[in-house]
């Protein structure tokens, strides 16, 4: 191969180490989660599509390896046919269980396309890179601004840190919004950015100290360091605006869109809450199904009935208690899929015997 490794890990293609940190955090929670890329599993596929075929096992593992090695030879040529494979094989992936929306995975996929060298200019790349970053604390910043999340946040403070007076944890709770978002705005400035990318690596090391303490989370983990090491190593001692050329590029618009327009859809409901950088923002709701009192749950195969739970003595299964349990995510956040998961549920019975529970 006449791409030599020596010539892709000097300065010569700096983005090397991106496209090879990018596959990392990509394989890594694929191998922590394997479950959730097979179709034979205890949990249902939500295919966008009704009908969907189902692969078998020979067909899924043939799949993961070709994408696996596609991403490889996107680290090492990052040409246009390599990312547009990449791209497409998750995009397929996903039409087969929207489940697969994460944002540990869709987010690399985003970089995997802002990598990708549809004309040898890394400058145009490192661009919509920071397009990408911008958009992604910028967002959830601002998504935070609402009164679940505050209520969620105060109470965490209030059973992890009792002696801080109230005062000073009602303050810090309702500026985490703006605090984030004003990350992602420090980034596009040349004259804030350093100080925006300590903040926000402050940030992660507090969210990530919280994770282990909890035991969970664990999946985000190498996106996080991901994150961190791209701001660092592309914009951490770069002096140009980044901005101040070829910012009327098709690729270019088409990450602003993507990132700046696109997410302002889901405030009227009509773009998905995670492709929007909701996270942890108390926006998406989440769902349980309660079952009539009547109902003879033996109908239900073991592998679903084992996660029925009671309470007050009637029966119900939290989707993201199953889901995590058996392909260890938690359900992707929307009416349609929660409803696609009751219908499977109410298939093993003659008649519908749930009820759908937002929480």
């Amino acid at each position: 191969m006449n791409y030599k490794f020596r010539e892709l890990i000097s300065n010569h293609d700096e983005l090397f180490w991106i496209r090879f940190a990018a596959f990392l955090a990509f394989v890594i929670p694929m191998g922590l989660a394997p479950s959730i890329w097979f179709s034979n599993r205890d949990f249902p596929l939500i295919s966008v599509f009704s009908g969907f075929w189902r692969l078998n096992l020979y067909l899924d593992l043939l799949i993961a390896f070709v994408f696996v090695v596609c991403f490889l030879i996107f680290v090492f040529k990052p040409k246009w046919f390599a990312g547009i494979l990449v791209g497409g094989i998750y995009l397929f992936w996903i039409i087969l269980d929207q489940n697969r929306i994460q944002p540990f995975y869709f987010e690399i996929v985003f970089m995997v396309f802002a990598l990708t060298q549809f004309r040898s200019n890394s400058q145009i790349a490192k661009q919509c890179v920071l397009i990408i970053l911008i958009g992604t604390y910028f967002w959830s910043g601002v998504h935070k601004f609402n009164d679940v999340f505050f209520e969620k946040w105060l109470l965490g403070l209030e059973n992890r840190i009792p002696y801080v007076p109230s005062w000073m944890k009602v303050c810090f709770t309702y500026t985490i919004p703006f605090l984030e978002a004003s990350f992602g705005v420090a980034l596009f400035f040349k004259e804030t950015r350093r100080i925006g990318i300590w903040l926000i690596a402050l940030m992660h090391l507090i969210i990530l100290t919280t994770l282990v303490m909890d035991g969970v989370g664990f999946l985000i983990f190498p996106l996080t360091f991901f994150n961190v090491f791209t701001l660092f190593f592309l914009f951490h001692n770069k002096e140009d605006y980044f901005f101040s050329k070829n910012i009327k590029t098709p690729k270019i618009l088409f990450f602003s869109v993507l990132v700046f327009v696109l997410p302002v859809l889901n405030f009227v409901g009509l773009y998905d809450h995670l492709p929007s950088f909701s996270y942890f923002s108390g926006k998406p709701k989440y769902a349980m199904v309660y079952f009539d009192k009547d109902t003879n749950l033996d109908k239900l195969p073991n592998s679903i009935r084992q996660f029925v739970l009671v309470h007050e003595g009637q029966s119900y299964i939290d989707f993201n208690y199953w889901a995590g349990s058996t392909i260890e995510v938690m359900v992707y956040p929307e009416n349609r899929v929660y409803k696609k998961i009751q219908t499977y549920i109410d298939s093993y019975f003659d008649e519908p015997k749930t009820q759908l529970v937002y929480y």
